[in-house]
């Protein structure tokens, strides 16, 4: 089982990318937020004054050379579909969205033939499945009183590529506050 790290600033300022970190402690790729459009931005002051909520942010990993890797976009308007994951190539692969266990929700897409399910469980912690095994996991590490970052595990390989992967899906779907 290979173990990865993201630590979050303990500083009051919000960084603008998060180095995710192999055992050695060696950054093996970046976790950082999209900027929004200013269409977005008026979009999102809209939304705070409606309805007191922000709309979610975007996040994609990259390398330690600055090249895409994967980035969830969320798809408020297409039916069947609640996001598209970007691959490194631009192509968008549609995920979509289940409900179970009442309020918590399982996302499911396909890439190269593989069947992935992204979901979290009652522990908080999410796990990735490739034909329904499960392969990698993501959790929040926390002090007691504040959150301090994300440990992503993965269970069989230790792809760097899978840990980007599962970064970019437990930051867009499941970190509250992103």
């Amino acid at each position: 089982m290979a173990t990865f790290t993201l630590t979050y600033s303990q500083a009051f300022d919000r960084p603008s990318k998060y180095p995710i970190l192999n055992s050695l402690h060696e950054t093996v790729c970046i976790l950082q937020p999209v900027d929004r459009s200013n269409i977005v931005k008026v979009l999102n002051v809209a939304a705070l004054v409606a309805t007191q909520q922000s709309l979610p942010h975007r996040y994609e990993t990259r390398t330690t050379k600055g090249e895409a890797l994967f980035q969830v976009r969320s798809t408020v308007l297409t039916q069947g579909v609640s996001h598209h994951l970007i691959m490194p190539d631009g192509s968008m692969i549609p995920i979509q969205r289940k409900t179970v266990q009442l309020l918590e929700s399982s996302y499911s897409f396909t890439m190269d033939g593989l069947v992935f399910r992204f979901e979290k469980d009652f522990t908080s912690t999410a796990f990735l499945y490739c034909n329904d095994e499960k392969i990698a996991s993501a959790s929040f590490v926390d002090s007691g009183i504040r959150r301090e970052g994300i440990v992503f595990k993965l269970f069989q390989s230790d792809d760097t590529l899978f840990v980007a992967l599962v970064a970019s899906l437990f930051q867009s779907l499941f970190a509250i506050g992103n």
